[in-house]
């Protein structure tokens, strides 16, 4: 059984979960090259695993894909 955090920020368990679910969890990405690795450091500090950075910033996957696409010119993952 998984967890997952729901729009009240309550914490809800299920068997399985719809992609629209699961596309509704905000990610945390570093802001400076927008990766996934962010790792906590202390209570409300945050930090970027590849470059350190602490600029932290959070949106839906489908945003996130968006802003990583612009900047990098493809896709973070490329169906085959």
């Amino acid at each position: 059984m998984s967890k997952i955090i729901n729009e009240e920020s309550h914490l809800e368990e299920k068997d399985s979960y719809s992609k629209e679910e699961i596309d509704s969890i905000p990610v945390f990405f570093c802001a400076d090259c927008l990766s996934l690795a962010v790792r906590r450091y202390t209570e409300g500090q945050s930090y970027c695993d590849k470059c350190y950075c602490t600029n932290i910033e959070t949106a839906s996957i489908e945003q996130w894909k968006l802003l990583y696409k612009e900047r990098y010119g493809h896709s973070f993952i490329t169906k085959k």
